[in-house]
């Protein structure tokens, strides 16, 4: 898999517009309308990465915010130029259901879309009203049945823990996924850091937990294959640019707030769309951090990846790229964890890969101290 995957770069595009925020979303994102000018921005980023995009883009991904909100006229410019750098073996763009429609869906796929991610999150309308989502259900299906016209590999996201949901809730969503099966399936739970805002999220509990489990049996039932923690493909149908994160490979992030790994370099841009902009204009990258990775953080940065997809890692690999041996901590673990052999996790080691990473990162510090 690694070696199909690893084939050209990955380009990743933050769209960062939305008509209202969701109360759960820690993304980047703003209200603002100045498409035009984040166009012109974007343009000038991609002319800066031009050594690096000669040496071929393999995928695309537009994420956000909401990019089917953004001008497809705008949009269109912004892919035509990444298009002069090679052909797009997978091309995903996010969608919404309430800015997603027939109209749409043609233009997208005559720009070379073939993969679509529709973020329904919920088939509970009292989960998506309180979660602050402009859609109800049934719009949802009126817009994925717009989507299965025209795009044969269609993501769904969900995430478990919403306000107001129920077992009932998760009944539904795996009836939808049983009745219209998507080709993928993303299951988050929902990560809350602080409850002291609003009083509308609320830290997973128990039930949640179960809730969770249940989901992720359902979907294995039905002949989902849990390829990575958080998610499920039928058919081999992988989301072939996020494995590029996985395993820790070349990608390029354009935007506010996107990130990228090159060589050993890795950033983030910055998150403020003046800051972004200003920094472009004097003819700077726009990063609010950036690193060389020492041979030993890269090294690291491989493992935490790699190990959240059912391949694991090739410890001779990493070693051939870092110089480091990591074969001596990963014996460690493998004596401490039965749902790890010493390359990757089981079904059971992805549920609590959360405590194996700490542990990880724990017998990583001691052994290299």
């Amino acid at each position: 898999m690694i070696e199909r995957v690893s084939k050209g770069l990955g380009v990743y595009l933050h769209i960062p517009f939305c008509k209202s925020r969701c109360i759960y979303c820690d993304f980047v994102s703003y209200l603002e309308r100045n498409y035009e000018e984040y166009t012109q921005y974007i343009l000038k980023e991609i002319e800066m990465y031009e050594e690096v995009l000669k040496k071929g883009v393999s995928t695309l991904y537009i994420g956000g915010g909401t990019p089917s909100i953004f001008p497809f006229q705008l949009l269109a410019k912004i892919v035509n130029k990444l298009s002069l750098y090679g052909t797009f073996e997978e091309f995903s763009i996010e969608v919404n259901p309430d800015s997603f429609d027939k109209d749409l869906a043609v233009e997208y796929k005559a720009l070379g879309v073939n993969r679509l991610s529709m973020g329904l999150q919920s088939t509970d309308d009292v989960v998506l009203k309180r979660s602050g989502r402009l859609y109800d259900y049934e719009t949802f299906l009126r817009k994925y049945d717009i989507a299965r016209r025209y795009f044969d590999n269609i993501n769904v996201d969900f995430i478990v823990g919403l306000p107001g949901e129920s077992w009932r809730t998760i009944q539904e969503n795996v009836r939808f996924v049983s009745d219209f099966i998507p080709d993928h399936v993303s299951v988050y739970m929902l990560e809350v850091h602080d409850e002291s805002g609003n009083g509308f999220l609320k830290k997973p509990d128990e039930q949640t937990f179960q809730r969770y489990e249940e989901f992720l049996h359902a979907l294995k039932s039905y002949g989902y294959e849990r390829y990575e923690i958080s998610n499920f493909a039928l058919n081999g149908r992988y989301c072939i640019h996020n494995l590029k994160y996985w395993f820790n490979l070349d990608y390029i992030g354009l935007g506010v707030a996107a990130g990228g790994h090159i060589g050993f370099l890795r950033y983030n841009n910055k998150e403020s769309l003046n800051d972004y902009f200003i920094a472009l204009s004097d003819g700077r990258f726009p990063r609010n951090y950036e690193v060389s990775n020492t041979p030993e953080r890269e090294a690291l940065e491989t493992l935490f990846m790699a190990l959240r997809t059912k391949w694991g890692i090739e410890p001779k690999k990493i070693e051939k790229k870092t110089g480091i041996d990591v074969s001596n901590v990963l014996n460690v673990l493998k004596l401490r964890f039965d749902f790890f052999d010493g390359t990757k996790l089981n079904e059971k080691g992805m549920d609590f890969s959360n405590l194996f990473f700490v542990t990880m990162l724990n017998v990583w510090e001691e052994y290299f101290s």
